[in-house]
C-alpha cells in the first residue's frame, strides 16, 4: 500500500470536516489540504527503511482566491501544518527538520481555482535576518527572524510588540535564501519602511520599519 493510500485510510472525512463547512467556495481549503498531502506523498523517499519527507510547503493561488482566504490565513496555515504533522505521524513519516510549515502566497499566473505546492527541505538562510528596536518596548530588543515571522500584539507572535497602536497580529516578514519581505497584514495604523506606507515590501540591510509607534531596524548579519 502507497503512503497516499495510508494516508487517505487516516483522513477520510477528517479534511471535509475540518474546512468544508467554514469556508464554502469554489476553491475549498480541503481541496488545498489534498494537494499538500498529495505533494508530501510524491515527495517522500525511503532512506533504509525510514521515511523522510520535506518540511517546508509553500501554496500558491490566485490573487482572487488568496484575497478570499487572506482573513483566515493563520488558521489556515497551522491547521494544515497540523493536518500533516498529525497524519505523517500515523504512517511514520518524519519531516526534515523536525517540522512542518506551510505558507500561501498569491501568484498571478495560477488560474482561478487552481492550486500549486512547492516543496523543498527545510534549510538555513543563506543570510541571517533580525529585527532591532530602536523606538519602543522592550528598547534595544533583538530578534532574530527565521523563514517567516509574525509581528504584532498577539501572543501568538513571533515578535510581540508592547504597543496599543500595534494591531494583534500586524505584519510578518518573510524570507528566501537571501531575500526578506515585510507584508502588512491588512491594519488600520499601517506598515512603514523608511517612511513610506507599503503594503509589501523588500528589505535591505538598514532599513527602518514602523509598525504603530514602534520602530525597529532590519539587519542582515
Amino acid at each position: 500500500m502507497s503512503v497516499l493510500a495510508k494516508l487517505e485510510q487516516f483522513c477520510a472525512g477528517l479534511i471535509e470536516r475540518a474546512f468544508a463547512k467554514t469556508f464554502p467556495s469554489d476553491l475549498e481549503p480541503a481541496q488545498i489540504a489534498r494537494k499538500l498531502l498529495s505533494t508530501m506523498e510524491a515527495q517522500t523517499r525511503d532512506d533504509n527503511g525510514r521515511l523522510h519527507a520535506p518540511g517546508a510547503y509553500d501554496v500558491y493561488v490566485n490573487p482572487v482566491d488568496f484575497a478570499r482566504l487572506a482573513e483566515h490565513r493563520e488558521y489556515l496555515e497551522r491547521a494544515w501544518a497540523q493536518l500533516l504533522r498529525d497524519l505523517a505521524a500515523k504512517v511514520g513519516i518524519a519531516f526534515e527538520r523536525g517540522e512542518a510549515s506551510v505558507v500561501m502566497a498569491p501568484r498571478d499566473a495560477i488560474p482561478m481555482g487552481a492550486i500549486t505546492v512547492e516543496a523543498a527541505p527545510e534549510a538555513k538562510p543563506v543570510a541571517a535576518f533580525a529585527l532591532h528596536t530602536v523606538e519602543g518596548v522592550p528598547p534595544n530588543g533583538v530578534y532574530s527572524i527565521g523563514r517567516r515571522a509574525r509581528i504584532g500584539r498577539s501572543d501568538e507572535s513571533e515578535i510581540v510588540l508592547v504597543d496599543p497602536s500595534v494591531s494583534r497580529v500586524h505584519a510578518v516578514v518573510e524570507t528566501t535564501g537571501s531575500d526578506a519581505t515585510v507584508r502588512d497584514l491588512g491594519t488600520t495604523n499601517g506598515t512603514y519602511v523608511n517612511g513610506r506606507r507599503v503594503d509589501a515590501e523588500s528589505l535591505r540591510d538598514g532599513d527602518e520599519l514602523r509598525f504603530g509607534n514602534t520602530r525597529m531596524r532590519f539587519e542582515v548579519r
